[in-house]
């Protein structure tokens, strides 16, 4: 491929612009050579390529290989440093403190706590159960349209279906009561943070380390404030599941126009009008997104709260884990992937702008369940036109109940006060929806109570997928060509991947490692940033956990490594295959969705209990968003940058190499940041399948209820998290930078 370029300074740029036929200029990207050092920054350019960042990346490895044949394993941590501090005995004794000054009052609210998740779960377990299914159904109706009530019938009724009702009510429960505080809490003090900077400046670093937090962590100190079972996580769940409505919340009220506050203001509205009557129902998009937010991360613990004794879909889990049935597992798995997406979907339709239903052509039927780019199929229009007259049907029957109980009320009440009469009447008109919704509900009661006893979930509508996916495992895990597979890949990720890198990062001395930390830093993101980044790897080892730190980053690294080497070329083909993209979609969705621990027990069954396990559910659980960014960054890339290629005769390889996997890069750099965000998330829960590393002293903490330690690895693992976060995010800074965006 051959592009005309053009460069010419502008105020100590150059500005790259690539000439179409015709004489017009695309691509305008602005190259901008570091002051004082442009040879160190050219070191080799080949063909306008330049590969100094390669150059001197090997040449930095070259010479870290030499220092590790020379040094190796000489030069650890020195004990003078990690032991002169003793974080974990200080942790150790504030939390005796606690026990001795504080569990009497957190205990008391434990038992408020303890009492209303039980009166919820008592109340969505005997209550019938084509209620539950009924509200959320007519939930999704009203907000998002029958698609998305069909969604919710089905997804809901599947916990019935594969018999975990009674779990799934429990997991509710403990989610629906611990996201209610959650939320109290957190919209109050994201208002005051949006009213106050200085509270913003003092509660952002603590929101950040929340985020980071292993979610495993939170359940230490909550055990001994609160006890085990559905209090002690009920309070973790709070904790951790709060940072998204503080933060949205707080963003959603700064970015209203300060003109809507002005003619507030100019109207004679306090302080505390304009935020309630104008700040707050302007910003409730934002807020709404923070809720959605909190219920999948207080889904998430609540799942991993089985490991402190609670009830629900986790402990399913659990317990098919120790037993290692896969079909059991993938069960209740799939009963939290439809939980998670019933609940993203209605509360994403509930904070979405509604759509207008005209259409553009207004000769087409509106279709409710199918899509509308479906209109040409007469099969398609036969449904839509069936589904539109009951539609219409039913709407008719709705109106004409309302207001005649409208207008029947309005005449009754209207005897005492003519007035007080046409509101209620007005009210009611103007709430059919919810009039008939109600009606529905207490209907349903009616008839459980009085009429028939609909009981438990029928046994007719059950089905079992455990079954199938059990002799499927067992098969493959007996099969000959897929042991020998699973064999080789061990042997090859273990000898050529995972243990040299771990033995190189844990045998490096530690000076070496924190000059080298820094040096890249400060390439990636200048040296202030590579100061902090240092600062944060050297405390590591002052809490004495060097080693399992490097062990938790050699394992991330090589997760991330095979997630690249997967997923870059099968986001790039699902860019390029429409078929193949819409097959992903759903099995990316599905994969986000299911619980971390879901993956441990297919793979502890097909490769054992190992290094490499932990590795290969690690890479399982981290792919998606590598092949989400690299998907959206390639579809992202402008039109006219394929007429370009097309004009001067590139084949789709030029044009896909040359233009737009640079020009996607950014994203893609995103999509390497997630894949290590969700790689250290895992890392807890690996040392179930012999994983090492931070997540090891945290699992072994939680197992000895040693709050300190795991505290200790916890704050490892967010240390870790930020380095690399902040590292990833400066690279992906510099590019999009490099390409003028």
């Amino acid at each position: 491929m051959r592009f005309c370029f053009a460069a010419y300074e502008t105020g100590g740029a150059l500005d790259a612009r690539a000439e179409l036929p015709g004489g017009d200029w695309i691509m305008t990207a602005p190259i901008r050579p570091r002051a004082g050092r442009p040879i160190l920054g050219r070191l080799l350019v080949i063909d306008g390529v330049n590969y100094t960042a390669l150059v001197w990346a090997v040449l930095a490895l070259a010479v870290s290989i030499l220092v590790y044949r020379v040094y190796g394993f000489k030069y650890g941590f020195p004990e003078a440093i990690s032991t002169r501090i003793d974080f974990i005995y200080w942790i150790n004794i504030g939390e005796d403190w606690l026990k001795a000054n504080v569990r009497d009052t957190t205990r008391a609210i434990a038992k408020v706590i303890t009492h209303w998740i039980g009166e919820v779960e008592y109340f969505l377990q005997v209550r019938p159960w084509p209620l539950v299914v009924v509200a959320l159904g007519l939930l999704g109706l009203r907000f998002g349209g029958l698609r998305l009530a069909l969604l919710t019938v089905i997804g809901v009724m599947f916990w019935g279906a594969v018999d975990m009702w009674d779990p799934a009510m429990s997991t509710l429960s403990l989610m629906g009561v611990s996201v209610l505080i959650s939320v109290a809490l957190g919209i109050p003090l994201g208002v005051w943070c949006s009213q106050n900077d200085r509270v913003e400046s003092a509660i952002r670093p603590i929101l950040d380390a929340m985020q980071t937090m292993p979610a495993f962590v939170y359940l230490l100190p909550a055990i001994f404030l609160f006890g085990i079972g559905n209090t002690g996580a009920a309070m973790a769940i709070i904790i951790y599941a709060m940072p998204p409505v503080v933060r949205l919340t707080n963003l959603g009220i700064r970015q209203v126009p300060q003109t809507s506050v002005e003619v507030a203001q100019s109207f004679g509205s306090t302080r505390l009008q304009t935020m309630a009557k104008v700040q707050i129902p302007q910003a409730m998009p934002s807020i709404i997104l923070g809720i959605n937010q909190t219920i999948m991360m207080a889904l998430g613990l609540a799942v991993l709260a089985a490991f402190i004794g609670t009830g629900g879909l986790g402990r399913e889990v659990y317990k098919a884990l120790f037993k290692l049935k896969v079909g059991w597992a993938f069960e209740a798995g799939m009963c939290i992937v439809f939980m998670a997406i019933i609940f993203d979907r209605l509360t994403l339709a509930i904070g979405a702008p509604k759509d207008s239903e005209a259409l553009a052509d207004r000769t087409q039927l509106r279709f409710r369940l199918l899509p509308q780019t479906w209109h040409g199929f007469a099969p398609a229009r036969l449904l839509e036109q069936g589904l539109d007259v009951i539609w219409r049907g039913v709407s008719f029957g709705s109106q004409v109940l309302t207001y005649s109980v409208a207008r029947f009320l309005g005449g009754a009440l209207g005897v005492l006060n003519r007035d007080f009469g046409a509101s209620i009447a007005r009210g009611l008109r103007a709430r059919q929806f919810l009039f008939i919704a109600a009606l529905i509900i207490l209907a349903i009661f009616a008839i459980d109570r009085w009429i028939y006893d609909i009981g438990y979930y029928p046994d007719s509508l059950m089905f079992r997928m455990r079954g199938p996916v059990d002799d499927g495992v067992d098969w493959l895990a007996s099969n000959k060509v897929f042991a020998a597979f699973s064999k080789g890949l061990r042997a090859f990720t273990f000898l050529y991947l995972l243990d040299p890198l771990e033995k190189f990062l844990v045998g490096l001395p530690w000076f070496y490692a924190l000059g080298g930390l820094f040096l890249i830093a400060g390439a990636a993101g200048g040296w202030r940033f590579a100061a902090v980044v240092t600062f944060l790897m050297f405390l590591t080892g002052v809490g004495d956990i060097w080693v399992p730190t490097m062990e938790t980053i050699a394992a991330t690294l090589a997760s991330v490594l095979v997630c690249v080497v997967v997923g870059l070329p099968v986001g790039i083909f699902a860019a390029y295959n429409r078929t193949l993209e819409r097959i992903l979609t759903p099995i990316l969705d599905t994969m986000q969705t299911m619980p971390t621990f879901v993956y441990l027990i297919p793979v502890l069954m097909l490769f054992g209990g190992n290094k490499v396990t932990a590795i290969i559910a690690t890479v399982i659980y981290a792919l998606p968003p590598m092949v989400r960014m690299t998907m959206l960054g390639l579809k992202q890339v402008p039109t006219q940058v394929n007429e370009v290629c097309d004009a001067y005769g590139s084949t789709q390889s030029q044009s896909l190499f040359k233009v737009k996997l640079p020009m996607a890069s950014p994203s893609i750099m995103l999509g390497v940041n997630q894949a290590i965000a969700m790689a250290l998330a895992m890392q807890v829960i690996t040392p179930m399948v012999a994983g090492e590393g931070l997540g090891l002293v945290v699992f072994q903490a939680m197992t000895m209820a040693d709050t300190g330690a795991g505290l200790v690895g916890g704050i490892g693992i967010v240390l870790v998290a930020v380095m690399l976060d902040r590292l990833t995010s400066a690279a992906t800074t510099r590019q999009r930078r490099a390409l003028g965006l």
